[in-house]
């Protein structure tokens, strides 16, 4: 754990996970179930009605986008693309089709990476073993 300054709010905090302290962290999340509810309730919106409406900036929107945790109404359709083909998505930071090709990639240049059956599985094992008798 390291003690760093929140970057939204500058106050100084023990970091656990996320890079902003407690308070920032329940605004953000406040945010997002705003951004969440009003998508839910007006699925044509745009980007930009969606930023103003909210009162949550376009960046931090972009930003759950590329994290996955939103996917985008059918009126921000074509504003977010792909960052490796440019080709227009609704969420994360890749297509479909650059994600295979990076997945591949990663499996062609770690083989190993996630197979448990080649690494000996994910169980402990300790050789050479004898129970100690108290005598």
């Amino acid at each position: 754990m390291e003690v760093i300054n929140c970057p939204q709010c500058g106050k100084v905090f023990t970091k656990i996970k996320n890079p902003l302290c407690p308070a920032c962290e329940k605004k953000e999340e406040a945010m997002f179930h705003r951004l969440k509810d009003f998508i839910d309730e007006n699925p044509s919106c745009h980007l930009k009605e969606l930023a103003e409406t909210t009162q949550v900036s376009p960046k931090l929107i972009l930003r759950f986008i590329r994290e996955g945790r939103l996917e985008i109404s059918r009126g921000m359709q074509g504003e977010i693309r792909c960052e490796r083909c440019n080709k227009p998505i609704t969420r994360g930071r890749y297509c479909d089709k650059c994600r295979l090709d990076i997945k591949q990639c990663v499996d062609e240049l770690f083989p190993d990476r996630d197979s448990p059956q080649k690494s000996g599985g994910a169980k402990m094992h300790i050789t050479g073993h004898k129970k100690m008798q108290r005598g």
